[in-house]
């Protein structure tokens, strides 16, 4: 057991990697890498005897420390973020009613080479010209020009 603690930094560092380049998915990679770079620095302050045993032991109690302490800020890490609003260039031109659009009614127009179904907060009657106030897949959401 000739500088095992260079091989405990060696196998804490690339643990780690692994685990920033998986985008922080497998909280087990960080927390051991983590233990592994701890028991080395124990083993080279003189406060372990680097035999494979106390080795293994300074380590499995590490990860499960780390584990418990670090389960909440990984598992926030990891949490869905709301999607982001994308600026559409369609939003604020203006478009003719082919049909009646009502809260409770949609209709469809070809626009821009697409058949859209056109939805509206309020009764808007054919033949308008109304403003496009927002797009989603395959729905305008239209309202009256102010």
């Amino acid at each position: 057991m000739v500088d095992i603690e260079s091989y405990l930094v060696a196998i804490g560092l690339l643990l780690m990697i692994a685990e920033l380049l998986l985008g922080f998915s497998v909280i087990l990679l960080f927390t051991l890498g983590l233990s592994l770079l701890i028991t080395a620095a124990l083993v080279y302050a003189g406060g372990i005897e680097p035999s494979i045993l106390n080795l293994f032991i300074a380590v499995s109690v590490l990860d499960l420390i780390l584990m418990v302490v670090l389960w909440k800020p990984m598992k926030y890490l990891q949490r869905d973020k709301a999607p982001l609003k994308v600026k559409n260039d369609l939003i604020g031109n203006m478009v003719e009613l082919p049909e009646d659009v009502s809260p409770t009614r949609s209709a469809t127009l070809h626009y821009s080479g697409i058949i859209w179904k056109v939805n509206s907060d309020e009764s808007i009657p054919a033949g308008s010209k109304v403003i496009i106030k927002d797009v989603s897949v395959g729905t305008l959401t239209v309202g009256r020009n102010t």
